[in-house]
C-alpha cells in the first residue's frame, strides 16, 4: 500500500455548558487527506486545495502535514510522506476545521502505517494537530471527528473520552455566517475567574444535558444546551446578530440554540430533520437581512467519525 485517503467529518464542541469537553459529529462536511509514500524520509506538504491560500504551506506549521511528521516520528519510520490536504470545511467558522484536518491525516497515516496506532493514540496525534493550530491541544473537536456520535472528554491528564449515542431523531441546524472567528481571539474573550454560581449552573446544565441523552428527551436536551453561564455570555459579542438569530431558532421550533465550538456559526438542536431546514433558513435569513451571506448545515447529532475512502 503506497497510498491511503480519508476524511473527517465538521463537528460541534462545547453543545452549550460543556467547555471543552463535550462535542458531537456531524455529516456530510468535513476535511479529505491523502498520504502518498515516498523514499525521502520526513513529510513534505504537496498541496493544499480549497483553503483560498490561508493555510501554511511550511509542512511543521500546516495541521495535516504536522500531525503526519509527529507519527512518523513515533515510529521512527525510514520512509517519508508527501501530504495533499482538501479543505471542505471554512477557516475560524466553528465547525472544528482544524480538527477535520488534524484527524483526516492521522487516520490516513495510520493507514498507511498498517493501523499500528489505537484510537487513543490517534487523539493524542490528532490533539498536537490542534496545538498547532491555536496554540492549546483541547480534544472535545478531535474526540468527535475521530469516534464520531456524542463524545464526553471526561479527564485530560491521562486523556479519556467517553461516546454517547444519540436518538436518530435529533438534528442539528448549524448556520455559518460569511465572517471568521478566529479560536484564539475567541479563547482570549474568556473570563479568568469564574464566580461560583456560574461553576453551579454549568455543573447542573451539563449533567442534565447527558441525563438528557440517556433519558432521550430532547426538550431537556434543549434547555440545558442554552445553559452555559460561562463561555457563551462571554463570546455572544463576538458574534454580531447573535441574539436575533438565537430568536429566530427558538421561534421556529428549535429545542435550543447555542455557539458552535468558538463561533460564529451557532447550532440549533431540533426533534426531526424537517424542523431542523426550516430553523437553519429562519437563522440564515438573519443575517443575510444584514447583508451577511450564510451557509446551512443540517446533520442528526452524533453522525459517523473519521473513515479512510481509499487504499491503493
Amino acid at each position: 500500500m503506497s497510498t491511503v485517503t480519508a476524511f473527517a467529518p465538521a463537528t460541534v464542541a462545547n453543545v452549550g455548558p460543556g467547555f471543552d469537553v463535550f462535542g458531537f459529529a456531524l455529516a456530510g462536511v468535513g476535511d479529505t487527506v491523502e498520504v502518498r509514500r515516498r523514499a525521502r524520509p520526513g513529510a513534505r506538504l504537496v498541496g493544499v486545495v480549497g483553503d483560498g491560500g490561508r493555510l501554511p504551506r511550511e509542512a511543521a506549521k500546516n495541521v495535516a502535514s504536522a500531525v503526519v511528521m509527529k507519527m512518523l516520528k513515533a515510529v521512527d519510520a525510514r520512509f517519508g510522506v508527501e501530504v495533499t490536504l482538501r479543505k471542505g470545511l471554512p477557516l475560524g467558522s466553528g465547525l472544528g476545521s482544524s480538527a477535520a484536518s488534524a484527524v483526516a491525516a492521522a487516520v490516513a497515516s495510520n493507514g498507511l502505517l498498517g493501523g499500528r496506532f489505537s484510537d487513543e493514540e490517534l487523539l493524542e496525534f490528532s490533539r498536537y494537530g490542534e496545538k498547532v493550530a491555536c496554540g492549546a491541544a483541547h480534544a472535545d473537536n478531535v474526540a468527535s471527528a475521530l469516534l464520531g456520535g456524542f463524545t464526553i472528554v471526561r479527564s485530560y491528564e491521562p486523556l479519556e473520552v467517553v461516546r454517547l449515542t444519540v436518538p436518530d431523531r435529533w438534528h442539528a441546524a448549524v448556520v455559518h455566517p460569511h465572517f471568521d472567528l478566529p479560536t484564539k481571539k475567541a479563547r482570549s474573550a474568556l473570563p479568568g475567574r469564574v464566580p461560583l454560581a456560574a461553576l453551579t449552573a454549568n455543573v447542573g446544565n451539563a449533567a442534565a444535558l447527558v441525563a438528557a441523552i440517556a433519558k432521550r428527551d430532547c426538550a431537556l436536551f434543549g434547555r440545558c444546551l442554552m445553559g452555559d453561564a460561562v463561555v457563551e455570555p462571554a463570546r455572544a459579542g463576538l458574534i454580531p446578530g447573535y441574539a436575533e438569530v438565537r430568536r429566530a431558532a427558538l421561534a421556529a421550533g428549535a429545542a435550543g440554540v447555542a455557539i458552535s465550538g468558538a463561533g460564529p456559526s451557532l447550532v440549533a438542536l431540533t426533534n426531526g430533520r424537517r424542523v431542523a431546514d426550516m430553523v437553519g433558513r429562519k437563522m440564515a435569513a438573519v443575517w443575510q437581512e444584514r447583508g451577511i451571506g450564510a451557509d446551512i448545515h443540517v446533520s442528526r447529532v452524533g453522525a459517523p467519525g473519521a473513515r479512510i475512502l481509499t487504499e491503493e
